[in-house]
């Protein structure tokens, strides 16, 4: 087995073991207004999810996303508290934002204490799903994405969530690593030029775009919405594949997807719901308020097929290199 497969069971596991009071003894304590900053898989989902969440509760939390490497204009008498995520803690654009406040303003949420960004912090959360040796970070993911929402969820004082509310998600994310990918859809990927994920911006089809990029060396791209249908036309080519994420959402412009489909000649597959012009509805199991988690595992399982497929290395990059674990 590979790391990577390895480190993605080890982090749907984790849900299992989540301590909740230790995450809220953590969060307690950042005072907003709140900047919150990462980079690469650290910034996509965890900071997707938060902001997503953040949008629905009656009491919005006085919180900001940024990628780290776009703090160059930040005033830090602007913010209260400052949060960086970085499972490694060595993230050069990490380390730089730091530099910018003081100590006991800043809270890592990080792999060790003892690292570059835990000894710069005045307040750490240590990651508990533990190093990760392959390239594609997995299992910190999930935790980090957790303690963001963690976090949003006491600010806007709502219900924290517990083992048992997490129990089914789990299960869900369990049975969807497990999940045969129809031979069908890995042959359309192979043959795409490019493949897009479209729909609700809640960090889940960035992070698996990059996971594409990372483990298929495909092209891909995360549309929004539907902005898909405002001129994406031009460019998608015969062949190119669209995973269109919580179908349900966009039934009123299921009409303008028929005809982009018709126009491109491009493969359509949804999530969440089946419809007439798409290739087949994916068979994702999902849990009401907890979507993007259920779907993670379901495309690490497809991208692991796909690897495979292609004798492509699950752990190793050609290229790429995630900071703390060695490239090819």
């Amino acid at each position: 087995m590979s790391y990577l497969e390895q480190e993605i069971k080890e982090g749907v596991d984790f849900l299992g073991k989540f301590k909740s009071q230790q995450v809220l003894d953590f969060v307690s304590k950042i005072k907003p207004p709140i900047l919150i900053a990462a980079m690469g898989s650290s910034y996509y989902l965890p900071t997707g999810r938060a902001e997503s969440l953040s949008h629905g509760f009656e009491k919005h939390p006085d919180v900001r996303f940024i990628l780290a490497s776009e703090g160059y204009n930040i005033n830090p008498k602007s913010w209260e508290s400052l949060v960086l995520i970085s499972n490694s803690g060595k993230s050069r654009e990490i380390l730089t934002l730091a530099q910018k406040f003081p100590k006991d303003k800043i809270f890592a949420i990080t792999g060790s204490i003892t690292s570059e960004l835990g000894k710069a912090a005045g307040h750490v959360y240590e990651l508990q799903t533990g190093k990760e040796k392959a390239v594609a970070a997995t299992k910190s993911i999930i935790e980090q994405t957790l303690v963001c929402e963690s976090l949003i969820r006491y600010l806007a004082e709502e219900r924290s969530f517990t083992k048992i509310d997490l129990a089914p998600i789990s299960r869900a994310m369990r049975e969807n690593f497990k999940k045969k990918i129809p031979i069908s859809l890995l042959v359309n990927i192979s043959g795409a030029r490019t493949v897009y994920f479209v729909g609700g911006s809640s960090g889940i089809g960035e992070e698996i775009a990059l996971k594409f990029v990372e483990l298929a060396k495909k092209k891909a791209k995360f549309i929004p919405g539907t902005q898909i249908l405002h001129g994406a036309e031009e460019v998608i080519e015969k062949g190119d594949v669209i995973f269109l994420l919580f179908a349900e959402r966009y039934k009123n412009y299921f009409d303008r997807f028929k005809s982009l489909k018709e126009k491109t000649d491009c493969h359509i597959y949804t999530i969440g719901k089946d419809v007439s012009f798409a290739e087949t509805a994916l068979d994702v199991e999902l849990v009401s308020g907890f979507k993007p988690y259920c779907m993670l595992p379901y495309f690490w399982s497809m991208l692991t097929q796909f690897a495979k497929l292609k004798g492509f290395s699950l752990d190793k990059g050609d290229k790429i290199a995630k900071v703390g674990v060695a490239s090819k």
